[in-house]
């Protein structure tokens, strides 16, 4: 049996069980028999090579995260800065990195590390879901440490998130919306109270004085202010489960951490690639990897693929945490890079510093279970025991 008969050329095979486990096999197959292939069911091409992911992210000439230039309409609720592009993208972008470069990131980073210290006190010899014990608990009260505020009910915050995660793959799933909307539109209400309601220090507070003098569409920032709070938790606690998961199939490797924790940080990105997937609309007929793409056709950029890529690393399915260099996808590239990677990279950097000089040994104590999700890939339970 071939592997392109194994794993077919369509976006729905990154929602089979066993490719949510492990989609390396998945990526493969894909590069070695069909690298830049067209899915009929989106009206997109898929790309998996680094070299063409990375060309299509630099590009903003010739394709575009905001789809409503090609004639597609967006909910409202979805028009935030990862989806929109100049001349509406720099005025919000501008304001938010500088409310992110105004924070005081030593101590934040002072604040984080004692954090960690508090969730992994005890943890010897104790069974841990890691997922809601340790990940979101640790990246909800670094997020909201960030932008000022007091974080929000965890309860609350565990029901709302899954759905607003599940509308990332509303092109395969499009039921989903419904949910997705409604549960963005709970968390809009707390953005609107952390707007008045916040610490005197922090991203809320820089971003509600400079706005009696900067003039923003109110609508665009909020909607990106919670997407900057959502993704704060949400995609840094699936890098740290994802992350904890790699070093659980790569047994003793995180001991070795401590001797390469910046470079060994941007390997658990690549390696793990929790955003698996980006995708952007073609604005003018054009030609990349040797494929012709037409005005309003898609473009689907597996980053997980991209990040596998033998092209661009060595021995690509090892986890090298001395990897350099290493010119990974995992936080996109260009406009719409992500703005708080440098949190979200502290965050793990101190994580599994402190796991491993404690000593501690890493065991599943049953097996994990993956969120069905093709865009934004997680693990929704993770047991273990710290040995």
């Amino acid at each position: 049996m071939s592997t392109e008969s194994l794993f077919p050329h369509s976006l729905r095979t990154l929602l089979r069980p066993d490719t949510l486990r492990n989609p390396a096999p998945v990526y493969s197959a894909w590069r070695e028999t069909d690298p830049f292939f067209w899915f009929d069911e989106l009206r997109t091409w898929v790309l998996t090579r680094h070299a063409d992911c990375a060309e299509v992210l630099k590009r903003l000439d010739l394709f575009s995260s905001d789809w409503r230039r090609v004639g597609e309409r967006m909910p409202d609720e979805l028009i935030m800065l990862q989806s929109v592009d100049p001349p509406d993208h720099p005025p919000v972008r501008r304001l938010l990195a500088a409310a992110y470069r105004a924070q005081d990131h030593s101590a934040l980073a002072e604040r984080t590390a004692a954090r960690v210290r508090r969730h992994l006190a005890g943890l010897n010899g104790a069974e841990v879901e890691f997922v809601h014990e340790v990940a979101i608990p640790l990246t909800v009260e670094t997020i909201c440490d960030l932008l000022g505020v007091d974080p929000p009910d965890l309860d609350w915050l565990n029901s709302v998130s899954p759905p607003v995660v599940d509308t990332m793959d509303a092109g395969l799933r499009p039921e989903v919306m419904p949910a997705g909307i409604a549960a963005r539109a709970e968390i809009d209400a707390v953005i609107e109270q952390w707007m008045t309601d916040h610490r005197p220090d922090g991203m809320f507070a820089f971003v509600a004085e400079k706005l009696r003098s900067v003039d923003v569409d109110r609508r665009l920032l909020l909607n990106s202010l919670r997407s900057t709070f959502h993704a704060g938790f949400e995609s840094s606690a699936r890098l740290l489960a994802l992350s904890l998961l790699a070093f659980i199939d790569n047994p003793g490797t995180l001991h070795d951490f401590p001797k390469n924790p910046d470079s060994g940080v941007e390997e658990l990105i690549r390696y793990t690639s929790q955003v698996q997937v980006l995708a952007r609309a073609c604005l003018t007929d054009t030609e990349i990897g040797g494929r012709k793409v037409r005005a309003g056709e898609g473009v689907t950029l597996i980053i997980g693929a991209a990040n596998r890529d033998p092209a661009a690393f060595a021995d690509p399915d090892a986890l090298r945490l001395d990897r350099t260099p290493n010119p990974h996808l995992g936080f996109g590239r260009g406009l719409h890079a992500c703005l708080g990677a440098g949190v979200a990279s502290t965050q793990t950097r101190v994580l599994f510093t402190e796991l491993a000089r404690a000593g501690h040994t890493v065991r599943p104590h049953a097996d994990p279970v993956m969120w069905d999700s093709g865009t934004l890939r997680g693990v929704r339970i993770l047991p273990v025991t710290f040995a």
